[in-house]
């Protein structure tokens, strides 16, 4: 490698004016270069390219200089080299004699196996038709994608250390690994270490998070959805989600969302702030997993289907086309009452008979309240359940999705789940000290 700078070339004064304009006079400076060798004993091939798009670690870009490849038959003398060629020694290198060291060396002229450098054209390089340099790229391309794959793993695995640090400290969730592709190939081959940090991630922020449960830093918000299929409710639970995340944000707190699946729920929880249960069957948890999701100061660990993880999010979404009453009077065996009286809201969505547009549904919002005489709800022919809690409207029959949503978190869910004024350790205790 020389830079593209006179400075570095023992040439005539005359020669060393085509540094001056080296775009324009790339050819005649790769002919000097050709012609200073090519009667040497033994030179067989040769290959030049500039490199002018390579870059620093502080991605500045580095000065232009040329890369250069030549072989000869028989043995050499490295001093006798740099001479025809007016460069010191120190700029001329030997390749190591290992089996590698040929394509390596040329395929390094336009960075074949090194991905994570700038990708020159193999049209690039002059080769004087010595050889087919595009040719020889073309037959050994498999070999070099099996060498760049391996070169990349290696270069991944000296950032290893620092990725996993930013995984327990909660700076990279796994959606964020999975959707880089960098991350996501660093991922593939340490799997077991990821799934440690963001199990480890999980665990710190939830006893974080029941710390300040008990400190009354904030109250964990069960919103409950309901509605005939069809109307929106999986939509508009995203969307609340969405914008409590937002809203987290802007709080400092490092707000994430986890989406359970209908068959183990929590398989692959990692302490995410907000969890929506869509569509989720009365027996899908236990009944006492559903008391732990939804009251994880009495009993915060779930069962040991779920390796006894700690699930405490600030916000639970349920969305469900049963009414909360129906949906966990079907928990055989159980007194509904204590379900009912952890479910701090329900949106009920209705359609209207003339749907219009983005009007087409009518949004009411209800608390649970506590009932100074409990009632009976029929809920068979033969079955009553005795009722201590139902809900009652406190936003009722709104059209605007949009002005919904926002009255519905600004008065009822924000205060809730991110209070004025209060100082979290799990919004900012896994940061850098």
């Amino acid at each position: 490698m020389q830079y593209l700078n006179s400075t570095y070339w023992n040439w005539e004064n005359e020669k060393k004016t085509l540094f001056d304009d080296w775009q324009t006079n790339k050819q005649d400076i790769f002919e000097q270069i050709y012609n200073s060798v090519r009667d040497m004993q033994g030179f067989e091939e040769i290959a030049l390219i500039v490199h002018d798009k390579d870059k620093k670690g502080n991605s500045t870009l580095k000065l232009p200089h040329i890369h250069g490849y030549i072989s000869f038959r028989d043995r050499f003398d490295l001093e006798r080299i740099a001479r025809r060629l007016g460069i010191e020694q120190q700029y001329v290198e030997i390749a190591k004699g290992n089996r590698y060291a040929e394509i390596n060396n040329k395929s390094y002229l336009v960075h074949a196996k090194n991905l994570d450098k700038f990708q020159y054209l193999s049209e690039e390089v002059e080769t004087f038709e010595t050889f087919d340099f595009l040719a020889y790229i073309e037959e050994h391309r498999e070999e070099l994608q099996k060498r760049a794959a391996t070169t990349k793993r290696e270069l991944s695995d000296e950032s290893l250390d620092y990725i996993i640090q930013k995984v327990q400290r909660g700076d990279l969730f796994k959606r964020d690994i999975m959707i880089d592709d960098d991350l996501a190939f660093l991922y593939a081959n340490n799997m077991n270490r990821f799934k440690e940090a963001l199990d480890f991630y999980g665990e710190r922020i939830a006893w974080l998070r029941l710390e300040d449960l008990r400190q009354l830093r904030y109250k964990m918000t069960v919103l409950y959805i309901q509605g005939t299929p069809g109307v929106g409710k999986t939509t508009l639970a995203n969307e609340v989600a969405l914008k409590i995340k937002t809203q987290g944000e802007l709080r400092n707190n490092k707000s994430d969302i986890y989406s359970a699946s209908s068959r183990n729920p929590f398989d692959d929880y990692y302490g995410q702030d907000i969890v929506i249960l869509d569509d989720l069957r009365p027996d899908s948890l236990s009944a006492s997993d559903w008391l732990k999701v939804f009251d994880p100061l009495n009993s915060a660990n779930m069962s040991a289907r779920y390796k006894n993880k700690l699930v405490v999010p600030r916000v639970i979404i349920v969305a469900n086309y049963q009414s909360p009453l129906k949906f966990f009077s079907e928990i055989k065996g159980e007194d509904v009452n204590q379900f009912v009286r952890r479910v701090n809201s329900m949106i009920s969505i209705e359609s209207k008979q003339f749907p219009h547009f983005d009007f087409d549904n009518i949004y009411n919002l209800s608390e649970v309240v506590k009932l100074s005489t409990p009632r009976n709800l029929r809920i068979s022919q033969d079955e009553f359940l005795t009722l201590n809690f139902d809900f009652k409207t406190i936003i009722e029959k709104n059209d605007d999705k949009e002005k919904f949503i926002k009255q519905a978190l600004d008065e009822y869910i924000l205060p809730r789940a991110f209070p004025p004024g209060i100082n979290s350790p799990s919004v900012n205790g896994l940061q850098n000290k």
